[in-house]
């Protein structure tokens, strides 16, 4: 099992997801916890148009709903969700765009994401 851990933005957006969206997305979660940095697509893609070479997305679709959560595996390799969107009716270069910067902000704000030491 790999080690997840979670920013408090990436909480925070997960409490606003309904119940049974909470249930796919830690199914999902679980599926990246038993496969670390092997599991790869459908599941799994690399962004691009990043500074961070190493940021990826967890894919998932449920319903009416397409969620990205962008994650990263640090030097420590421990899996940090960083921040999700629904990415379901949103011109995607504009979602990625924002998504993007958002996890680059918080990955500058935590750095403990990618050096893999306590805050």
């Amino acid at each position: 099992m790999w080690p997840i851990e979670y920013t408090q933005e990436y909480e925070d957006w997960f409490s606003l997801q309904e119940d049974e969206n909470k249930m796919v997305i830690n199914a999902k979660v679980i599926l990246l916890s038993e496969f670390g940095p092997q599991l790869g697509r459908p599941y799994v893609d690399t962004i691009h148009g990043s500074k961070y070479k190493n940021l990826k997305e967890l894919r998932i679709k449920f319903k009416n709903t397409v969620f990205r959560i962008l994650f990263c595996f640090n030097k420590n390799r421990n899996c940090w969700l960083i921040i999700g969107g629904n990415k379901k009716g949103k011109n995607k270069d504009d979602f990625y765009a924002k998504l993007i910067r958002q996890a680059e902000d918080l990955i500058d704000k935590y750095p403990e994401i990618l050096e893999g030491k306590n805050a």
